[in-house]
């Protein structure tokens, strides 16, 4: 349902006729209505309950007594007399009707609907009249009853038409519970079920009445067979939607397919990846840095020496010879020294045996030591260096010789490897587009997929939606065929009541087990919107992570990171009607109808975070038309400002005192320039 024209006509504080064009795009989705108080906002979005549903327009029943006197008040009462005005309301609006017989995806036939109430005072008696319209052709009244119970029940045109008033009282009051069970049954279809279950009961009464006369029977069993048809063909109509919508959403997500392959020519994955490559580049450049250091100080300590191989092997081998010289010379020093002990021994020995060979053994021990000593007495030290010196020299060249080789060869390695990722990063960086080139490049595409997505979520709703038609079709379907076997068996004067009330009680079961079924189905549906909406309206994705309704209370609980329940008195003021609007924008979401959304005081009570919550997420997005009724205090310059992208059209309600009545422009509040003041 898409809302084109309301038209008041002498209607409240409007005099004459005043129009309101709430035309709008996908792009554009919001009509601003903006007016001071007593300027007439509530005046026009009660108009729209009044013409749709006539005496039915309020929440509460309203004998006709009481309703003829809010008509009467209704009548603008200024001007010309009031026994010669008409006051009437018009709504105009489309409607897409889907016909199931054309096979392309044109098949959503536009109608166009023109509903108009009029009523008049004459004598003290109000006269209304409705005239409905469909492309310019007028349609019997009494059809209009049953469409709009089709279009918008009643209980679900809450959800969808509401003032931020109430937001505040469920949220002061905690009421959210009762909201979402006030709605439910409605919201499900359940009250469908319930007067299916009434009928049995009914059915039930009757089982132990006498047998009918056999041609009331004959008749009432053929007008059973055509109730029977009548549901499996539109049981049937349900069911081909259901594929041909199932078909073109799965045809779309191909289309999404190729639109992200598109992408990915583009060089879409590299722009993906830019900033994780970026990363990695970063931190492969400073690791190369590093490598190249830690290279510049192996080469400082080994190329002086690569230079001059020949001559660090003459060092070596040089150093070496000192060595063993020296080691010779010790060696000889001790010999001496040894040998002039003994023979002062043998000398100093008072013995005689000793005495007596004093002279041949001071000549071997002599000779011995003498050839020891003489071994290598020709070799002379070239260098002198001192052993710790020889030492850590030899080790330094040894170090250069096999240690340093093989770090240059680990380092030449990782040097290596990090410049080959370097060289595929900067491949990579190369073939996707530049940062500035990504909007104009990807855009078209990504508006593409984007658009894609917004037609699947709008199918899965419908596809949601005729689940419940054909699971609701099929509980018709049973209730029908068990009035048709107790009629048979009436018929042929066979019939068992407690075979009977067997099967109705079976039926009311499995009744009983689908609204169960539903009901859970919708419960949970339903959490999840909540879930959603709390997490962008509140801009806390971190502070509610779950949200579980009480299937009997409804009662509401929200739940932490940590699976804790958060308390409600946790929640500001502001949280509080958030989440109130978030109930009520999940609800009307889980009912499955496209509607427009006509908020009136939209940000009563709000204080400035949670006013810029609404305005940035929830009105753009709530529905593809969105009526805000709004005054000067509400949406001010910033917030309209913000919100002018996404707007269709503007007006501005003013009363005039002198005129007694309300007068409409084209436009919203003309916001006055703040003047400064020179000091």
């Amino acid at each position: 349902m898409l809302l084109q024209k309301i038209v008041l006509e002498n209607y409240g504080i409007y005099q004459d006729q005043n129009v309101f064009d709430f035309a709008t795009t996908k792009d554009k989705p919001i009509i601003l209505c903006g007016g001071k108080n007593g300027g007439g906002k509530t005046t026009l979005f009660e108009s729209v309950m009044l013409c749709l549903y006539g005496q039915n327009f309020s929440e509460k029943k309203i004998s006709k007594k009481e309703y003829d006197k809010i008509l009467d008040n209704k009548i603008h009462k200024y001007g010309t007399s009031k026994q010669e005005k008409d006051t009437s309301i018009t709504i105009e609006f489309l409607y897409y009707h889907f016909n199931r017989d054309q096979k392309n995806k044109e098949n959503k036939g536009v109608q166009i609907y023109s509903v108009t109430r009029s009523w008049k005072n004459i004598n003290g008696e109000i006269i209304e009249k409705l005239s409905i319209k469909n492309n310019d052709k007028s349609l019997d009244v009494d059809y209009w009853d049953a469409f709009i119970r089709e279009l918008i029940p009643r209980g679900i045109a809450r959800l969808f038409f509401f003032d931020g008033e109430k937001i505040a009282t469920i949220a002061k009051h905690g009421d959210e519970g009762i909201e979402v069970k006030n709605s439910f049954e409605t919201l499900l279809g359940l009250d469908i079920v319930q007067q299916l279950k009434s009928d049995l009961e009914i059915n039930l009464g009757r089982t132990n009445q006498s047998q009918k006369d056999s041609s009331e029977l004959e008749n009432k069993f053929k007008k059973l067979e055509t109730e029977l048809d009548l549901l499996e063909v539109t049981k049937a109509g349900y069911v081909i939607d259901l594929g041909e919508k199932t078909d073109e959403m799965n045809e779309m997500y191909k289309n999404i397919e190729g639109f992200e392959q598109e992408i990915t020519k583009l060089g879409g994955n590299y722009a993906k990846q830019r900033t994780e490559l970026v990363s990695n580049q970063t931190v492969l450049k400073d690791r190369l840095t590093i490598i190249e250091e830690e290279m510049r100080t192996v080469c400082a300590d080994a190329l002086p020496f690569s230079l001059i191989p020949k001559q660090v092997e003459q060092l070596v081998q040089t150093i070496k010879s000192d060595q063993d010289v020296l080691k010779n010379q010790f060696e000889k020093q001790i010999l001496s020294e040894t040998s002039n002990e003994l023979k002062n021994k043998f000398t100093e020995s008072d013995k005689a045996e000793i005495l007596a060979r004093q002279g041949d053994i001071i000549t071997i021990i002599t000779e011995f030591f003498e050839e020891k000593i003489s071994d290598g007495s020709n070799n002379n030290i070239v260098i002198g260096f001192s052993q710790k010196d020889s030492d850590k020299i030899l080790d330094t060249l040894d170090r250069i010789h096999d240690i340093l080789p093989k770090k240059m060869e680990a380092r030449s390695k990782d040097f290596n490897q990090i410049t080959e990722k370097l060289q595929k990063i900067q491949t990579a960086l190369s073939n996707a587009p530049a940062e500035k080139d990504e909007n104009e490049i990807f855009k078209p595409h990504l508006d593409d997929i984007h658009t894609e997505y917004e037609k699947i979520a709008v199918l899965k709703t419908e596809i949601r939606h005729l689940e419940d038609k054909i699971q609701i079709k099929k509980g018709e379907i049973s209730i029908k065929k068990v009035e048709g076997k107790k009629i048979v068996a009436d018929k042929h004067g066979a019939s068992d009541t407690d075979t009977n009330i067997e099967l109705t009680k079976k039926v009311q079961n499995a009744l009983d087990e689908y609204a169960s079924k539903l009901k859970d189905k919708k419960i949970h549906l339903l959490e999840n919107y909540i879930l959603e909406s709390l997490k962008i309206i509140l801009h806390k994705e971190d502070f509610i992570h779950k949200v579980s309704i009480n299937k009997q209370t409804f009662e509401i609980t929200l739940f932490d990171e940590n699976e804790d329940v958060i308390p409600r008195d946790q929640l500001s003021e502001g949280e509080k009607q958030l989440f109130a609007t978030s109930i009520l924008w999940s609800l009307a979401k889980t009912s499955g109808r496209s509607l427009p959304f006509i908020i009136d005081t939209p940000l009563a009570r709000l204080d400035v975070d949670h006013r810029d919550n609404l305005v940035e997420e929830f009105f753009p997005a709530a529905s593809h038309q969105v009526i805000i009724l709004s005054t000067d205090t509400e949406i001010t310059k910033p917030y309209y400002e913000k919100l002018l992208p996404y707007i269709a059209r503007s007006y501005s309600m003013e009363y005039d005192d002198k005129m007694r009545c309300s007068k409409i422009s084209d436009h919203y509040f003309e916001f006055k320039e703040e003047k400064t003041i020179a000091v």
